[in-house]
């Protein structure tokens, strides 16, 4: 099997997974509440370091693609 195909497959992964956790992080499923004298404060998601996964994962996958 050609490595540039395995790549493909593997960037196409990352590309789900990277979708899956922006999608969960940006719900807030599975996130702990931090309470404050009894009062939930509501915490920004981390989005940054799943977009940049999915941009390169892209990126990565459209330089790849097999023939």
């Amino acid at each position: 099997m050609d490595p540039r195909t395995i790549i493909f497959y593997v960037a196409l992964l990352l590309i789900a997974g990277a979708v899956a956790e922006l999608y969960v992080r940006m719900n807030g499923i599975g996130e702990n509440v931090e309470k404050v004298r009894g009062v939930a404060v509501p915490r920004k998601p981390r989005l940054g370091p799943p977009f940049v996964v999915l941009v390169v994962a892209i990126i990565v996958a459209a330089a790849t693609i097999p023939p």
